[in-house]
């Protein structure tokens, strides 16, 4: 799985790490410990998101704010713990790992059901795998977690046995996301583009009532939904529907909240945090363990094939400026390839230190010298470069890009911003059509660097196969090491700051609470009656 045929994510798409959550009125968001505290059933519940990707099917989504939704349409095999960081049943009732790591076998929960009425059995769990696989690309994340499956095998009527052509001991991980969500057999079915129009069900407790692209969707709460993982409430959601619009501008979203039009904003940005603060609305953030948000570079296109080029790039950035100036004050400055709250994450900061000066004295002694108008030649190639974005979900992060090129100006780069409408930049992305490109990909697991990394160099596609079919974790943690060192050495990302796009939420709204990668979890969210 290379990163050719990963599309761009906001924050996307976890560690057992602590959830954070303030206002200026002094509340506290609620902990990510699942309890119900005082929460009561009923209510619609209205939530304002920035974009939608034009797919609601969970295994083809890679934007956060639309898996939270797909996390409330379909459970996994497995859950992560988010106050303990361990994998506990869920539609599987227990499994076990063959001794060489190459195959899981799941024995199912009873009398688990689909919203289309049918029931989970082994077969299900089979025809969802080999679903994905087929989807590749219209799948990104999700297949890239199956690159070694060679199939799935009907043990029983409720136990299946998951191969692979090498160790996966990040596969529990996988399995537990929103991205490897189990949907009805006859879902497995239907086409990609039904699929994605939300002609699917799921076992989860909401079904999906409506979907109006571009504009709205709304979820309604399940009838006898009754197979919540340990450690969160029993029985179905506590609210009745949810009422899903997508609003573009964050400023309109933060004064919707205020004035009570709407209970949630998703994805709060710098500029929104006054307009908050004066109505006293409570913020929830939970940091996104998986990749910082970042410059993605292409080694393979004009003059980023120079690896001084990049090198170049990677110190030319004044992170914490970047991040105190254009920001929300939940991030923080990214010190590696992988953010501080994901396994395996080593401090390299050293590597990002910025230094300007340096940067230049690196150009000028590769050949790249200063030619009209500041912008640096080399045989007669201009240091020129283009920065891809999806408009619908990285409009907000225009300063930040706008700092980053007059930051390039003064070394002698041209940078220049290249905004696309969303599809338009996932196609340029899947078909490599780009130089630089901001985004960022959550998973709380470090195999993430190969679904990002693998196909850039040999000598890094060693490292990632290493570190994905080695099954000790201590030995597997020292190769992570390696591959996060080689990464930043050959400069084939320039991280940024590490993701964390808090939630705004009205005085009527309780029990906010995060899955382990960073999702609301609506299932938990009600409403004061």
């Amino acid at each position: 799985m290379s990163r050719r045929i990963i599309a761009a994510a906001a924050g996307t798409l976890a560690a057992a790490i602590a959830m954070t959550g303030c206002s200026s009125s002094g509340q506290t968001a609620s902990s990510s410990s699942g309890s119900a505290g005082t929460a009561t059933f009923g209510g619609t519940l209205t939530m304002d998101i920035p974009a939608d990707e034009g797919c609601v099917d969970p295994q083809q989504n890679l934007g956060r704010t639309q898996l939270v939704i797909g996390r409330a349409l379909a459970d996994s095999l497995v859950w992560e713990d988010p106050s303990t960081g361990k994998f506990v049943p869920w539609l599987a009732s227990s499994w076990t790992e063959s001794p060489d790591g190459k195959a899981y076998t799941f024995t199912l929960r009873k009398n688990v059901t689909f919203s289309d009425g049918s029931a989970l059995n082994a077969q299900t769990v089979k025809d969802n795998l080999d679903a994905i696989v087929a989807l590749g690309a219209h799948a990104p994340v999700a297949s890239s977690y199956l690159t070694t499956y060679t199939g799935a095998t009907v043990v029983s009527p409720m136990t299946v046995r998951v191969s692979f052509s090498a160790p996966d001991p990040s596969f529990l991980q996988a399995l537990s996301t929103p991205s490897m969500g189990i949907l009805s057999d006859a879902s497995t079915k239907r086409s990609q583009s039904k699929l994605c129009q939300g002609d699917f069900a799921g076992s989860g407790p909401f079904t999906l009532a409506s979907y109006i692209q571009n504009a709205s969707q709304t979820l309604t709460r399940r009838p006898g939904y009754n197979w919540a993982p340990a450690g969160l409430h029993g029985g179905g959601a506590y609210v009745d529907a949810v009422d899903v619009s997508v609003v573009p501008e964050s400023s309109t979203r933060a004064g919707a909240v205020v004035s009570g039009q709407s209970d949630i904003e998703m994805e709060v940005q710098k500029a929104d945090l006054p307009t908050l603060d004066a109505g006293e609305i409570s913020i929830a953030a939970k940091p996104n363990p998986g990749l910082p948000q970042q410059l993605y570079v292409n080694p393979g296109r004009g003059p980023l094939t120079d690896p001084v080029v990049r090198q170049a790039l990677e110190i030319a950035i004044n992170r914490p400026l970047l991040v105190s100036a254009t920001l929300n004050k939940y991030e923080k400055v990214a010190t590696s390839a992988l953010a501080s709250t994901t396994p395996g994450y080593t401090d390299l900061k050293s590597y990002l230190a910025f230094d300007p000066a340096k940067a230049a004295q690196m150009l000028q002694q590769d050949g790249w010298v200063a030619g009209p108008g500041g912008i640096r030649v080399k045989n007669g190639q201009k240091l020129s470069l283009t920065l891809l974005y999806g408009t619908e979900l990285y409009g907000f992060a225009v300063p930040l890009m706008e700092l980053i090129q007059s930051e390039y100006k003064s070394i002698g780069v041209e940078l220049t911003l290249d905004p696309q409408p969303l599809a338009t930049a996932n196609a340029d992305w899947a078909q490599r059509n780009y130089e630089l490109q901001l985004s960022g990909l959550t998973r709380g697991d470090p195999d993430v660097l190969r679904t990002a990394y693998y196909g850039e160099s040999p000598a890094l596609d060693k490292l990632l196969t290493q570190e994905a079919t080695t099954v000790s974790t201590t030995q597997r943690m020292k190769v992570v090491a390696e591959a996060e060192k080689y990464i930043l050495q050959q400069a084939f990302a320039i991280p940024i700051n590490e993701n964390t796009l808090p939630v705004a939420y009205a005085s009527n709204v309780k029990n906010v609470t995060f899955t382990a990668d960073s999702l609301l979890l609506l299932y938990n969210v009600s409403l004061a009656q």
